[in-house]
């Protein structure tokens, strides 16, 4: 059986994207755009190497090889409602393309309704479900979404650690210090190599720290 794990590589990647995440609060949506990069290197490899569910859904099948854009759409929306593995395929990739196109509710919607069972697909579904609302300025459901993506990333070194810096610029956004702070603490504890950029995260852990005892 082909091992459909995503490959050093591929980690290696991510993390080079995530790394660039900003710190302060107008780069929240910037970010969110960032993420959608992310999660098509991440779930290229679960949804394009799901044969059996090409075979067993036609509209899936079409709409992977489909080089129109808005024709392969069509198709996905069609295929969404289709059997459990098809259908959250679909809802998976409408999810991304809505993201793409600035339909954030719609996005959501469709992500908030995809389960998969493998935990690094998932956990990036989760995150960009949280990504859409932080642009529909909905922070408390945004992070909902991310500590669900951190839950199924199970620890993952690529993964975990740039939520956990889309968690804490949010949290700056509410100006809950204390939890921003949390948020950076939990990543020099178990992430100790991260690095968010430029930036230190042991710097923004001090500033947090001290802004939520003033």
């Amino acid at each position: 059986m082909e091992n459909n794990k995503p490959t050093e590589e591929q980690l290696a990647n991510a993390e080079d994207l995530v790394a660039k995440a900003k710190v302060n609060k107008n780069s929240i949506i910037g970010v969110s755009i960032a993420i959608v990069v992310v999660i098509v290197g991440l779930l290229a490899w679960f949804l394009i190497r799901q044969e059996g569910s090409r075979k067993a859904d036609e509209a899936i099948g079409r709409a992977d090889i489909e080089l129109n854009d808005s024709i392969a759409t069509q198709l996905y929306e069609a295929a969404a409602t289709s059997g459990y593995s098809s259908g959250n395929r679909a809802k998976a990739e409408m999810g991304i393309r809505l993201y793409q196109e600035g339909k954030y509710a719609e996005a959501a919607e469709y992500l908030s309704d995809c389960s998969l069972d493998d935990n690094i697909a998932a956990a990036g579904v989760a995150t960009l479900e949280g990504d859409c609302y932080v642009n529909l300025d909905q922070y408390d459901k945004a992070i909902s979404c991310y500590r669900t993506a951190e839950s199924r990333a199970d620890g993952n070194p690529a993964i975990v650690p740039f939520i956990l810096v889309k968690e804490a610029n949010v949290f700056r956004a509410q100006e809950n210090y204390g939890a921003e702070a949390e948020a950076y603490r939990k990543i020099i504890d178990k992430f100790p190599n991260y690095s968010a950029g430029q930036v230190d995260i042991r710097t923004l852990y001090n500033r947090a720290l001290t802004q939520s005892r003033q």
